[in-house]
């Protein structure tokens, strides 16, 4: 019963701050950063329950959520992630990873997004082209938006990871032509190179499973295109993890994982993430999760698949879907494939 309570406990704290934090604010920061495509969630596997999971995550997919959890990955790992997201929009990842002995683990990966074409146009400056359109056809084009990312994790013991990642940005929104009133054509590229940091921890408290987390994720300076100067989206999160068999069952290799995860964004008010996972003898995986504070895709749910091909060889499949209510778009489905040396 006295383990139970430590458990209870630490779930509890983890509510009384996102409680504590969020009643400071009386209004949703929007609109205090840009670069929004680093926020959409990447590996179905965290997707599928909440987004909750920074304390479980392990492997590449840490490098989207905590780099200290690349600490996992034993030999070398290779990751690829297609997420159908709203809109036509796709988003596209491809990781690899691999563990120095005596130095640590790295990682490099590749996020890119797929907005496919859109239509240029102009203000029309004539009546023929005014009453042709109402303005002036100038082709196509397609947004870049892209992330390199380089992280490093190092267990400094059996019990406390640590992990750091840099990312270099690179974003491109074609040109846009501006008519002073002395009618000259001036014309700007919307383009933008840039780097962001993240920062994580993993400890695990040697009570059963209990696993406590932090990270910082997308720190930067202040970025400008033209006028305004904003920032990529800083997110803080704190996260506590535990296998809820552990207090019924020591020796079934079967699992029932509840990950609950604070987050203190910098343009939104804060928000509370709460998954589970079942894990059956480490082969067929169960999620599901709920967002708190969201706009919209509060509910989650997931199903993943290991395999291992020989004592050396694995593989996993696992697939996600952020439900949205609003009939607006078609709910966001995720799909992700590893390969683990």
């Amino acid at each position: 019963m006295k383990n139970c309570n430590i458990f209870i406990i630490a779930i509890l704290i983890l509510f009384y701050s996102f409680n504590c934090i969020n009643g400071q604010d009386n209004f949703n920061k929007v609109a205090q950063s840009g670069m929004q495509y680093l926020k959409i969630g990447v590996d179905a596997a965290i997707v599928g329950k909440g987004e909750a999971g920074i304390s479980t995550v392990t492997g590449l997919s840490s490098m989207f959520w905590n780099p200290a959890g690349l600490s996992g990955i034993d030999n070398y790992e290779v990751m690829f992630s297609h997420n159908a997201w709203i809109a036509d929009i796709s988003m596209n990842t491809a990781a690899v990873g691999i563990n120095v002995d005596n130095v640590g683990v790295f990682g490099l990966s590749v996020l890119w997004m797929d907005y496919g074409v859109l239509y240029k146009t102009s203000v029309a400056t004539s009546i023929e082209e005014s009453a042709a359109l109402g303005y002036v056809d100038e082709g196509t084009f397609s947004p870049i938006d892209m992330a390199i990312s380089l992280a490093y994790s190092k267990k400094i013991s059996e019990q406390f990871s640590v992990g750091g990642q840099v990312r270099f940005l690179y974003e491109d929104y074609g040109t846009n032509e501006t008519i002073s009133l002395t009618g000259d054509i001036s014309s700007t590229k919307n383009r933008m190179t840039a780097f962001c940091f993240d920062l994580g921890t993993i400890y695990n408290t040697g009570f059963k499973s209990l696993a406590f987390s932090m990270t910082i994720q997308n720190f930067s300076p202040d970025l400008r295109y033209q006028y305004e100067a904003f920032s990529t989206p800083l997110t803080f999160k704190i996260g506590a993890s535990m296998n809820l068999l552990d207090f019924v069952d020591n020796t079934s290799r079967s699992k029932v994982m509840l990950a609950v995860d604070a987050i203190h964004p910098r343009d939104y008010s804060e928000r509370l993430n709460v998954g589970l996972e079942y894990d059956h003898l480490g082969i067929f995986q169960l999620r599901g999760g709920y967002r708190m504070n969201y706009d919209e895709g509060n509910y989650t749910a997931g199903a993943g698949l290991k395999y291992s091909i020989s004592n050396n060889v694995g593989v996993r499949l696992d697939m996600s879907y952020l439900i949205l209510s609003s009939g607006r778009f078609s709910s966001p489905f995720q799909l992700t494939a590893g390969v683990y040396f």
